[in-house]
């Protein structure tokens, strides 16, 4: 059965009423009262509800578009293009990239993101294969139909990372073909991060020596680098292009994203002055100029160090939710640096309250900022009550 907020909707063909307008309006109510009741059993997905940005509520009276590339002006004057200049430049200071020659954007998403890298390296090796973890983003198989690629699925280690010797035997049987790889850290299901560096050690012993190395840490890059025990997971790892969330650990209310990558690399798909008085070399075009506005807010009020202690708040949260769950028997398991926990599902019921995915038995719950140990608490209660 549908949730009220799932009923689909009609748009008639004249003017409504003012008792249809009060309607309208007691109908959006409804749904928002339904978003906040939902907000507090927020437990199952990687993203991040603690942030309030009604302050800045004018900029929904305006039509802002970062229209084309972030890098200098346009003839659309409404544009927060040097707040994205802001956000890219801490990003890519963040995942290692040369100080001079980086390009990076504000993507709508992570899809948008592993879209510009794989279509970068595509464009660099129009021969490449696409290679990613048989874990990696839902995305990848799609982007391969998008972009016309054959796509090789690597399998699995215990850990959920990519197993090397299965990416080296993928490379050889493609002989020199080139490779477009996607390294995925921090996978969706079980927070699995691939080894960078290692991809790179099977791409040069295999002779794939055309390649392009895109990370995927939409979910895992801030845990990356930001946790007691950094991961490789940026340029200097041996990434080409990287992609981060903005509505994962940092919080928006909107989808968003940022992905880097050589500028020099970038220049191949460049169309010069192309997008209303700018160059065209972002996949959207026409992009969304808020998003920019709130990850620069949030990025100035914490700062890296703020960021890095909203990590290390995650990462103590999911330790203690493991002592929890142990303590009900559930048999918990996380990877290291991950604030992703694993364990076994409770009752169906139980799982649609507390927006639990579960595969196979296995249900996890991911300790956004936005969770607490309180959080975790009433979890357990209402597991143990429903056994």
């Amino acid at each position: 059965m549908k949730r009220s907020s799932d009923q689909d909707l009609a748009i008639g063909e004249l003017p409504r009423s003012r008792a249809e307008l009060v309607a309208d309006r007691q109908l959006l109510d409804s749904m928002s009262g339904e978003m906040y009741r939902a907000r507090d059993h927020m437990v199952g997905f990687p993203v991040n509800l603690d942030f309030d940005y009604r302050h800045l509520a004018r900029f929904l009276a305006v039509h802002g578009n970062n229209a084309g590339s972030p890098y200098g002006s346009s003839e659309y004057r409404l544009h927060s293009k040097r707040f994205e200049r802001a956000v890219v430049r801490f990003f890519a200071d963040l995942a290692g990239a040369p100080a001079q020659g980086a390009f990076g954007y504000v993507t709508n998403g992570g899809t948008e993101g592993n879209i510009f890298g794989v279509y970068l390296g595509r464009e660099r090796f129009p021969d490449a294969v696409l290679y990613a973890s048989a874990e990696a983003h839902y995305s990848i198989p799609k982007i391969a139909r998008l972009l016309r690629m054959e796509h090789e699925p690597i399998a699995t280690d215990a850990a959920g990372a990519m197993d090397l010797p299965a990416l080296e035997a993928a490379c050889l049987r493609h002989g020199t073909r080139a490779a477009v790889v996607v390294a995925t850290v921090g996978s969706t299901g079980r927070g699995a991060v691939d080894d960078l560096p290692g991809i790179r050690r099977v791409l040069a012993g295999a002779g794939t020596d055309r390649s392009h190395l895109h990370a995927d840490a939409a979910f895992g890059g801030l845990l990356a680098a930001l946790g007691p025990h950094p991961a490789p997971w940026g340029f200097a790892d041996g990434a080409d292009s990287v992609t981060v969330s903005g509505h994962k650990m940092i919080g928006s209310p909107i989808p968003c994203g940022i992905v880097l990558a050589h500028d020099r690399h970038v220049e191949i798909i460049r169309v010069h002055d192309a997008a209303v008085g700018a160059d065209d070399d972002t996949i959207s075009g026409s992009r969304d100029a808020l998003s920019p506005v709130l990850l620069w807010q949030e990025l100035r009020r914490l700062g890296r160090q703020g960021l890095a202690r909203r990590v290390n708040r995650c990462l103590s949260t999911a330790r203690y939710a493991e002592t929890r769950l142990r303590e009900s028997g559930r048999r918990p398991e996380r990877p290291q640096g991950s604030n992703t926990v694993l364990f076994d599902a409770p009752e169906q019921a139980v799982c649609e309250k507390w927006n639990l995915l579960s595969v196979d038995g296995r249900a996890h719950l991911i300790t956004m900022p936005h969770v607490t140990e309180e959080d975790i608490d009433r979890l357990c209660t209402d597991m143990n009550h429903a056994e």
